[in-house]
């Protein structure tokens, strides 16, 4: 997941701004979705009650999708029901494809592009002229996974011209996700050319997820000796390729208490994609962590959630509702329960 990314660097580039009125009446919705019977974040969840529990957490995410709350809170869910449970969101993305926000809009967009929902086609087409620009790449990166190859060359034109250097990052890593090797080439000549040190790490994350080995070891590098929004950006980056060969340096950031705990709960989350769960209690224990800033204790608590996701192990699910039915902030309840929808639906598909 990328929506979750620290304040600097969330997608679509907006703003993770302070609503809590808003945040409050979808604490409300999870509380009566949630709390049924419950006992508190000591108590086991028992495997029969796990379909239930599933089922009201993904049901706060299908109501967060579409709540009209916040663009960053229908964002995170619409993204991590492109992930949990594809088929039940295929609404909510496409009620996104419309919305005034064009964060909504983005998301929309790279949730069904990644389904190759081929309906959608022609909504794709027409947001290819949206006044956003992230919004046209994502109608792009849609439009070319469902046949129409020729929108390569906006996300190509895009990367290679825009002014915003923050357009060009994120042209690049629609360009890894489209999974076309043949890309390469686009993305080395790119990386050439660039003078912003942000867009590069981008361009290397790109050409990493298409099985360049030279940049996976420079993303992995990055992660190690780089400044701090690199190294976020490189563990994010980690976290999504699951590597092997990333396990010693992801061992160094979570194991380096001198690191930002952002830092070192993104590299627990790798490691967990990797089937180590060497930083289960670290994650665990955030998930109660109080910062001077509210906005940072929102991503230190929803990173420990997606850590937690990750790791999957089934006896952080009491942890996890508790926090989804007590939680303020519906950034962090919409964490919560994609973690528990990822912990149970790994533990399902792992019964023989």
């Amino acid at each position: 997941m990328r929506v979750w990314r620290p304040a600097h660097d969330n997608a679509g580039g907006a703003r993770l701004r302070e609503r809590p009125g808003r945040w409050a009446s979808l604490a409300l919705v999870a509380a009566g979705l949630l709390c049924g019977g419950c006992q508190g974040m000591s108590a086991e969840v028992a495997p029969q009650q796990r379909a239930q529990l599933e089922q009201r957490a993904l049901g706060l995410l299908l109501r967060a999708a579409q709540s009209g709350l916040d663009a960053v809170i229908e964002a995170n869910a619409i993204e991590a029901l492109s992930d949990v449970a594809p088929d039940a969101g295929l609404p909510a993305f496409h009620a996104a494809l419309d919305s005034s926000s064009p964060l909504v809009r983005y998301a929309g967009c790279v949730a069904l592009g990644k389904l190759r929902h081929l309906p959608a086609l022609k909504n794709f087409r027409r947001l290819l002229d949206d006044p956003d620009p992230r919004v046209r790449l994502a109608a792009a990166f849609a439009a070319y996974r469902c046949g129409d190859r020729g929108q390569a060359r906006l996300l190509v034109q895009m990367m290679n011209d825009h002014p915003d250097e923050k357009v060009r990052a994120e042209a690049a890593r629609l360009i890894g996700e489209l999974g076309e090797p043949k890309a390469l080439k686009r993305l080395r000549l790119a990386a050439m050319r660039e003078q912003s040190d942000y867009v590069i790490v981008h361009i290397e994350s790109a050409m990493a997820k298409l099985k360049d080995r030279d940049s996976l070891d420079r993303i992995i590098q990055y992660a190690l000796k780089s400044d701090a929004v690199t190294i976020l950006l490189s563990l994010q980056t980690l976290a999504e390729l699951a590597d092997p060969r990333a396990r010693r340096a992801l061992e160094y950031r979570l194991h380096n208490e001198a690191d930002y705990l952002q830092m070192r709960l993104l590299a627990a989350r790798a490691l967990g994609r990797l089937g180590v769960d060497d930083g289960y209690e670290l994650a665990l224990s955030a998930l109660n962590h109080k910062a001077r800033d509210a906005n940072e204790t929102m991503q230190i608590r929803s990173n420990a959630a997606l850590a937690l996701g990750a790791i999957g192990r089934a006896d952080a699910l009491a942890a996890l509702k508790h926090l989804a039915e007590t939680e303020s902030d519906a950034r962090t309840q919409v964490a919560a329960c994609y973690a528990i929808c990822q912990i149970i639906r790994a533990a399902r598909t792992s019964q023989p």
